[in-house]
């Protein structure tokens, strides 16, 4: 059984780093969001807490459901498709996800911020779609 509580705090952060995310797209141009540290940095370090959100959520389930310990993230996330808690495409996206997080926390000095620029634009649906598929759990 999953624990609701966790999971139900979990995604409401998630939607909450969304929005403010949103926020901040809704504010800045490319080039204005590129040139601005306070604009990038905020979106950097937002994106960074929905991604962990996403990891924390997806462990929990794992977890709480006794599925297997993966090995790593890409595992993680082929677990939860292989036992039909995630669309396989999904599944493939979040992987990429928590690379991007990766660079986001480790490689800090070589970010490109045209592609934070492009993931503000184009991927946050992602969340939008893995907090459908895990609230099906509830």
């Amino acid at each position: 059984m999953v624990d609701r509580y966790v999971l139900q705090a979990r995604i409401a952060k998630i939607r909450e780093y969304v929005a403010l995310l949103r926020r901040i797209r809704r504010q800045a141009d490319e080039q204005h969001f590129i040139k601005d540290p306070l604009i990038y940095g905020n979106a950097e370090r937002y994106l960074q807490l929905a991604i962990q959100a996403v990891l924390d959520v997806s462990n929990h389930i794992v977890a709480d459901l006794n599925l297997s310990l993966p090995a790593d993230s890409k595992e993680l996330f082929d677990l939860l498709a292989a036992h039909k808690l995630l669309p396989l495409p999904l599944s493939k996206k979040l992987v990429s996800m928590v690379g991007f997080r990766n660079v986001l926390v480790h490689e800090y000095l070589e970010i490109d911020r045209r592609r934070v620029y492009r993931v503000l634009s184009e991927e946050l649906g992602d969340f939008e779609k893995f907090i459908k598929a895990v609230t099906k759990l509830l």
